[in-house]
């Protein structure tokens, strides 16, 4: 049985210095980013907030104005607002996650979320909060490893790939000037279809000690979904409750 499994036993005592490095090489990345962001205590802080966007939406192939007024205690509690459309073709929904349960309301009539559709609004949660880089410093549950660089809008970027059971990979991205992160990419399910997926950050601004994005383009299979022109937050201190029961 020796024989058989010592060469196996070689090769992870071979390897395993080698992605012990790929992980520091990750972690510096991450660190950089943390401290061009405004540093891990505001990045934590800002992970309870309020936020308005306004912007566009591809909705069979015609772009419509929308409002999004989000309130969000990362990673698992969300209630998001949307106003999507003009005049009488104006759509109006509100979405709350609350952990393990999520309820849509439109027109007045509320719904509990299938299982399918609240696993998938659970999983922008948590790219949501990857966004805020913290947790990648401190919660040894995620597995870090260098992802290739490559050039957005012109600028090289340095990736980082993250693992962390239970959730699909993401593949974040940071400008190598600034250390600012630029973009995510990940695999998701949309519609139970298995789809690319691409958040596009920029304009970078200073909220309360955190610099967060502005502006961010969302891709689906390299079509644009959505485009936010303005992002403005609030970070909050104290948890309204009321915020994420029941509609």
């Amino acid at each position: 049985m020796w024989t058989t499994f010592r060469p196996l036993f070689v090769l992870f005592l071979a390897t395993s210095p080698v992605l012990a490095d790929d992980r520091d090489k990750a972690l510096a990345v991450i660190d950089r980013a943390v401290q061009a962001h405004g540093g891990e205590s505001a990045l934590t802080k800002a992970q309870l907030m309020t936020r308005s966007a306004t912007g566009e939406m591809t909705l069979f192939d015609k772009a419509v104005p929308f409002k999004d007024e989000m309130a969000a205690q990362l990673p698992d509690r969300l209630r998001s607002f949307v106003d999507v459309g003009e005049g009488e073709q104006k759509v109006l929904v509100l979405l709350v996650i609350n952990g393990d349960k999520g309820w849509q309301s439109a027109g007045g009539a509320v719904m509990e979320l299938t299982k399918e559709r609240l696993g998938e609004l659970r999983e922008e949660a948590y790219i949501m909060w990857l966004s805020t880089l913290a947790p990648l410093k401190k919660d040894t549950s995620f597995n870090l490893m260098s992802a290739p660089d490559v050039k957005i809008n012109g600028q090289p970027a340095a990736g980082v790939k993250v693992s962390q059971k239970g959730h699909t990979d993401a593949t974040l991205y940071f400008d190598k000037e600034t250390g600012l992160l630029v973009k995510i990419a990940r695999r998701a399910q949309e519609a139970g279809l298995m789809v690319d997926k691409e958040y596009l950050f920029s304009g970078h601004k200073e909220f309360e000690g955190a610099k967060l994005p502005t502006k961010q383009v969302e891709m689906i299979n390299g079509k644009k979904f959505t485009e936010v022109t303005s992002f403005t937050y609030k970070i909050l201190r104290r948890v309204d409750e009321s915020m994420f029961t029941k509609p």
